[in-house]
């Protein structure tokens, strides 16, 4: 097995351009917001057009089976820093600002960009935080990121905000929104990026641009491209009307294209890498259905398949098959791994869980996972490849994502269950939470 530090060394050796030094190649994260796989067409979804999504797909290498955490801040809390919820406590999603106000992801933990930025990266985030009250803990600086504008949930008083009319937004500690109140949330978060990209470029300097998507999540609401602009929310938390949610969709996937538009019109499209994956499952009050013509519930908030398997594509022209498809397991503490070694960073000091998958992206066998682990608050799962093992010891079979969860495993267990049930709880036990 190649270590994590040869390859990275093969690496950057292979990206040496003499007497000009390195060239590390620019990175861009794009991180959607509740949509799962049987929304994109790549994945066989029927119900949505996501023209650039897909042609992103047919340019890299796309991930069958990429999970998640069932919900926002768990996800982008182990995304980040490539740790579980046990380790970093960010084990629920935050939103209430009565009763969530003292959860926050602390900056001793680990982060991908405070990685990259200490390689050498010009690091921003833009979208979505929800890793702390911006009102009242605003540390996205401390995380690595150089330059963010993340929308701010609550006003310093602690009245909710909108993202997408009249948005308010966080931008380098200063809160933002007379200005931008004319203009659509999410294209002012891609203006953002697109203005950090050109300027780092035209610095020389690699960059690492995170845009954390604030749609397609509700509230369901009208895109600027829709035929009805009449409708308004009825009070700030409500969930708005599904009709929208196609628009919505189709608006996220405008936005991925202007993106990639802009890294052509740079001239950087071939020396960046191009992430796309999502934080959860689709809501639950929505349905969508397969080219096999199965119709799938979204399972946001739910342990299963429905809750946490994301899609997740990556593009890096000249390194990664065009076209190609990978069925290794791959969980979100992956990403702090896969981001360092593809930019020559060292790994944080300290507990990481995840391993990288960059032989897997470079066409190599490399060490896929045998499991992946899953938590929202206490409920806790490894899943398998064949079956799954939550927290209280129960053995349930892996099922299609159409279908409902099996019951767990009762009476005589069979050969191939016994070992299954010895090796999962194993990896419990190499946890914190195993199962009594």
């Amino acid at each position: 097995m190649i270590s994590f530090v040869f390859r990275t060394a093969i690496l950057c050796l292979a990206l040496h351009g003499g007497a000009g030094g390195a060239v590390k190649p620019n990175i861009l994260v794009i991180l959607a917001d509740d949509l799962g796989i049987e929304c994109l067409s790549t994945y066989g979804g029927i119900t949505h057009k996501t023209p650039n999504i897909a042609r992103l797909a047919t340019q890299g290498m796309r991930f069958t089976h990429c999970f998640s955490n069932p919900t926002c801040s768990p996800s982008r809390a182990t995304l980040l820093t490539g740790r579980y919820s046990f380790a970093h406590g960010m084990k629920q999603v935050i939103w209430n600002l009565e009763t969530h106000a003292d959860m926050y992801l602390d900056t001793r933990q680990p982060s991908f960009a405070r990685q990259l930025k200490g390689a050498g990266y010009a690091t921003a985030i833009a979208g979505k935080w929800q890793l702390s009250f911006l009102n009242q803990r605003n540390e996205i600086n401390g995380f690595g990121f150089d330059q963010y504008q993340c929308w701010q949930i609550f006003t310093p008083s602690g009245e909710r905000t909108s993202r997408f009319e009249k948005p308010h937004f966080n931008r380098n500690g200063t809160l933002i929104a007379a200005e931008i109140a004319d203009r659509y949330g999410p294209d002012v978060d891609v203006a953002f990026l697109i203005g950090f990209m050109k300027a780092s470029h035209a610095e020389g300097k690699p960059f690492m641009a995170y845009h954390t998507c604030l749609l397609p999540h509700y509230p369901w609401v009208p895109t600027p491209e829709s035929e009805d602009q009449g409708y308004r929310l009825p009070d700030p938390d409500h969930k708005g009307d599904p009709k929208y949610f196609p628009d919505m969709v189709a608006h996220l996937d405008d936005n991925v294209g202007k993106l990639m538009r802009a890294l052509d019109e740079m001239g950087v499209a071939e020396n960046t890498v191009l992430v796309f994956l999502s934080d959860n499952g689709t809501d639950r009050d929505l349905v969508h259905r397969l080219d096999n013509g199965k119709d799938i519930e979204g399972g946001k908030g739910t342990m299963t398949d429905r809750g946490t398997r994301v899609p997740l594509i990556v593009r890096w022209p000249g390194r990664i098959k065009a076209g190609s498809a990978c069925g290794d397991l791959i969980d979100f503490s992956d990403m702090l791994p896969t981001l360092c070694e593809i930019g020559g960073a060292p790994l944080p000091a300290g507990k990481i869980h995840g391993r990288s998958f960059m032989p897997q992206l470079l066409g190599e066998a490399g060490n896929p996972r045998d499991w992946v682990y899953i938590q929202d608050k206490e409920q806790r799962h490894v899943r398998g490849k064949r079956h799954i093992l939550d927290s209280n010891g129960k053995l349930r079979p892996v099922t299609e994502l159409w279908d409902d969860p099996a019951a767990a495993v009762s009476g005589k267990l069979t050969d191939h269950e016994e070992a299954e049930l010895r090796k999962l709880k194993a990896v419990f036990g190499d946890l914190d939470g195993k199962p009594e």
